[in-house]
């Protein structure tokens, strides 16, 4: 015996393949991971079907001795988990990062928007909302971390949030003591798939023997038709050394930089035992695909509804656990009512013998047809007519018990009548949500683990950053409000004071941490600031002046932005320095804050001589007003002289021809009694012809050629200054009218007399 055991000693040990080896770890930390949450996941998956799924309300064993009767469900507790899920929707949790060092400010602000775009692009709230789900509802919910592609042609990597679309799938160290699993050691992301695919995907996959005792879990790596396969994540442990310099730099011995290091400026030296996060593809007969993790924390996000530990084991669960039973308990109740209520015997006539009979066809059918009347025979027996007796009624008891279960499912959950929407005493809006924060109080915790969970995803994701945007790239970045900006980080320029190349935005400087704040979304908050900086401006209008630029960029306008950066820019210059306060400002832009402070100094004195001016102008003004007021008066008096001028020429014009008129008709009764006249004298001189002697004819003769020549000479006179006249009728009707220049106006003895000034020209005639 001795020397047997002697020979089996000196026997070389059979090395273990390193493939084989890690195989053999992950089926062992599989079964391990899975035996140790068994319980928790298989009570968790029951919850989740009893709120989702219809028809698992019901318990096994009562649906079996029910048979065939009906198992209604009334699922009042999926609004009840839909009113937490909502809530967290409604209320968005919003990480911020903070540089750990005032050197780091500007980094952590490209961080921060950074991993604003990272979730942006990834759809990080749909992410977080499917989760959730699962949180609320069953106890659990997660997601994880990845990394793909730029493009199918590029080099460059983005980070992408990603769901889990089945919770249950992602395993974790059940070692882990941290609730975030900070400390876990390896997790385990199983799925199955079809053996088809395997093949296609993995055909050259090398197969491991395993003795026929090694392992007791076949069946749950492989069957005819799927075949297991899990992501297995772990830690491999490093050793390496780090240095502190003389200007207090610390760097890693294993970087870039470090043969670059004098080493006589290496002031300390201390070795660290590190980690490598490492992954493998697995199935249970081989290893598929290995690669390393860029970052030092595993991808995986885990969320609990409630998380505590019971007897030295895990337990979790969510909103819907404990709350069941009482779900349960109104299901049956309203069923039995429901029952009750189908099964209860429809409503009899109830009559003697002899008052139905002969009648007994039409009495048989009165429940189906609606008949116009019913006879029946009158029974001295039985006084009056058949009676109607109503159906059996529903049980009290059954009511109560609905009612009580229903209240039951409410205090459980914590989630009452006010805070689903129901009208409640409350009138004020004040009392209205402080009865619904009654309820966001009491499954408050479902919010807060939530928010812890996004504050693990960004911490990962500090830590990824720096090791994916390792190179030169031009990133873009959103504000908590969604505005775009874009930066360039790790860019190496040159130094102009040292000569050396340095990095700008090198996002491998400095340490960060992460805070979350749990409340409404940005648009919320937005329209509320907006709606209060209003009402407060309005109260106190000196706020504009002071904060005008944050009122506007509060708005949803179009060009709000655009005014909120005019104002900001007019802004006091005390605002304007404690603005720029903690920032390197270059000396050109000092140079322009003075000169625009002045500026601003100047604008304000002329601003106040405008104002005197505008005084004085006011006055004037006033007095001109006046002026204006007498010389209107005066154009006005001016224009009834004027029309009174107008119509006394045109009378005048009218009395001149008239006068015309009057000349021409006397000249015509002229030449009428001139020719009367020789007529007559014709006569006379015949008539003395012939009776007068020949002397008395010839002295008669001279004295009427005296008398015509006479006449004619009066009537040319006449004639003349009938011309005359009429010529200066004429010429002052035709003579232009005085056109007005301008008026004048002069004060005498103070008062205001307007002078009309008429353009030169000849006078008019008198």
């Amino acid at each position: 015996m001795a020397q047997l055991a002697k020979r089996k000693k000196e026997e070389p040990e059979k090395q273990e393949s390193p493939q084989k080896s890690l195989l053999t770890r992950v089926r062992t930390r599989h079964k391990v991971m899975i035996d140790a949450d068994k319980d928790n996941r298989t009570e968790a998956l029951c919850d989740m079907k009893f709120v989702n799924v219809p028809g698992e309300q019901w318990d096994t064993n009562m649906k079996k001795e029910r048979g065939d009767r009906p198992c209604y469900e009334f699922n009042k507790l999926r609004i009840t988990c839909k009113r937490i899920i909502n809530d967290m929707r409604s209320n968005r949790p919003m990480g911020k990062v903070r540089g750990v060092e005032d050197s780091d400010k500007d980094t952590a602000e490209i961080y921060e928007g950074l991993i604003r775009n990272i979730w942006n692009s990834s759809d990080g709230d749909t992410v977080i909302d499917y989760a959730g789900e699962y949180q609320v509802s069953a106890g659990m919910g997660a997601w994880r971390i990845n990394t793909q592609y730029v493009a199918e042609d590029a080099f460059d990597q983005d980070i992408v949030v990603e769901p889990l679309q089945n919770p249950f799938c992602l395993y974790c160290d059940p070692a882990a003591k941290d609730p975030m699993k900070r400390d876990a050691q390896d997790w385990i992301l199983t799925d199955k798939i079809s053996k088809s695919a395997y093949e296609m995907r993995w055909p050259k996959a090398d197969k491991i023997s395993w003795e026929a005792n090694e392992f007791d879990d076949d069946d749950e790596w492989e069957d005819e038709e799927s075949v297991r396969i899990v992501e297995y994540w772990y830690k491999e442990p490093y050793e390496k050394e780090i240095w502190q310099l003389a200007d207090g730099k610390v760097i890693d011995s294993t970087s870039d930089e470090a043969p670059l290091i004098d080493p006589k400026t290496i002031k300390r030296r201390r070795q660290v035992t590190c980690n490598r996060i490492k992954m493998c593809i697995a199935s249970g007969s081989a290893i598929l695909e290995e690669s390393d993790w860029a970052g030092a924390n595993f991808p995986f996000v885990m969320v609990y509804g409630e998380h505590i530990v019971v007897d030295g084991k895990v337990r979790w669960f969510g909103l819907a656990r404990f709350a069941k039973d009482a779900q349960r308990s109104y299901n049956v109740s309203r069923t039995a009512i429901t029952e009750t209520i189908a099964q209860a015997p429809q409503a009899k006539w109830w009559a003697t013998v002899k008052q139905a009979e002969g009648h007994t066809g039409k009495w048989a059918e009165a429940h189906q047809k609606n008949f116009p009347f019913l006879l029946y025979n009158a029974d001295p027996q039985a006084a009056g007519v058949p009676q109607r007796l109503g159906g059996a009624d529903v049980p009290v008891a059954l009511i109560q018990e609905s009612q009580i279960a229903s209240e039951e499912i409410k205090a459980v959950t914590g989630i009452f009548d006010a805070s689903l929407g129901d009208a409640a005493p409350e009138k004020s809006g004040r009392a209205i949500i402080a009865r619904q924060q009654q309820g966001e109080i009491a499954t408050f915790n479902y919010q807060d683990n939530m928010a812890k969970g996004i504050r693990r995803t960004w911490e990962i994701l500090i830590d990824l950053v720096p090791k994916i945007y390792d190179t030169e790239r031009e990133l873009r970045i959103l504000g908590s409000d969604g505005a775009e900006d874009y930066k360039t980080v790790n860019q190496v320029v040159v130094d102009p004071a040292t000569g050396k190349a340095i990095k700008v935005n090198d996002l491998a400087q400095g340490r960060y941490d992460v805070t979350v704040t749990v409340g409404p979304s940005f648009s919320t908050k937005r329209q509320e600031a907006a709606e209060t900086y209003l009402q407060l401006a309005q109260a106190s209008p000196e706020v504009m002046a002071v904060a005008g630029d944050l009122v506007f960029k509060a708005m949803d306008l179009p060009y709000s932005e655009d005014i909120a950066d005019r104002l900001k820019a007019m802004l006091p210059p005390p605002i304007q320095q404690m603005l720029s306060e903690g920032k390197s400002v270059p000396p050109e832009a000092q140079a322009v804050m003075a000169q625009a402070a002045q500026a601003m100094q100047m604008v304000e004195q002329k601003n106040q001589l405008v104002m005197q001016a505008a005084q004085e102008l006011q006055q004037e003004q006033q007095g001109l007003e006046k002026g204006k007021a007498e010389i209107q008066t005066l154009v006005a008096q001016l224009e009834t002289k004027k029309a009174q001028f107008d119509a006394h020429v045109a009378q005048q014009m009218a009395k001149l021809t008239q006068a015309q008129v009057q000349l021409q008709v006397g000249d015509a009764q002229l030449q009428v009694k001139d020719a009367n006249f020789k007529a007559t004298v014709a006569q006379q001189q015949a008539q003395q012809h012939e009776d007068a002697n020949a002397g008395e004819r010839e002295q008669l003769g001279d004295q009427v050629s005296q008398a015509l020549q006479t006449i004619n000479d009066m009537a040319q006179q006449f004639a003349a200054a009938a011309a005359q006249v009429l010529q200066q009728i004429q010429a002052q009707a035709s003579a232009p009218k005085p056109k007005l220049k301008a008026m004048k106006a002069r004060r005498v003895n103070g008062e205001l007399i307007a002078e009309p000034i008429y353009e030169e020209q000849d006078a008019l005639p008198a």
